[in-house]
């Protein structure tokens, strides 16, 4: 007997790979036998094979990687409707707008789809009216009520983009100056 096949620190890669070696799944290490079988597939073979489990997990995560590049795809499809249907929305709000009105960020943004996202607010140049008696004042958003205790904080500078806020957006076409009123 050879005190290297006896005494291998790892006389096989697995079970199922003795096993495939051996030609039984009922083997015995304690027959020599088999021991020497294992010892020179293990010479031949250093490396452990691909198991079924191993290949099964592979194929999972291969499958992962696809449906993951597919629901970003999706993600930047849905996004890109998003913004066109916005820039529709606020070309067709501007368009029946009498008033001067420039678009600010707020300073702030929210979490949507998993993203920051910073809405874009209408904001007039001077001081509007929409309704009856509601009151916008100049260099606030639409959707500010004029007696707001901590106004929105909206940049300073205004931005080339189209609104998103929704109640401002609603506003836009209601809006006259505060001299017709």
């Amino acid at each position: 007997m050879d005190p290297k096949v006896v005494y291998a620190p790892r006389p096989f890669h697995n079970r199922e790979w003795a096993a495939a070696i051996v030609g039984d799944t009922a083997f015995s290490l304690g027959d020599w036998p088999t021991m020497y079988l294992l010892a020179i597939a293990m010479d031949a073979e250093p490396e452990p094979p691909v198991t079924r489990a191993q290949l099964a997990a592979q194929v999972a995560i291969e499958e992962r990687a696809r449906s993951a590049e597919a629901n970003r795809a999706l993600r930047e499809q849905r996004t890109a409707e998003r913004h066109r249907a916005e820039a529709a929305a606020w070309v067709a709000a501007v368009r029946t707008c009498l008033v001067k009105v420039v678009v600010r960020e707020n300073r702030y943004g929210r979490v949507r789809g998993g993203a920051r996202e910073r809405l874009r607010h209408v904001v007039p140049l001077g001081e509007v009216f929409s309704g009856r008696r509601r009151r916008h004042l100049a260099g606030r958003a639409l959707c500010e009520t004029p007696g707001r205790a901590k106004p929105l904080a909206l940049d300073e500078d205004p931005i080339d983009a189209p609104a998103t806020c929704q109640r401002c957006l609603a506003y836009v076409s209601q809006i006259r100056m505060a001299a017709a009123a």
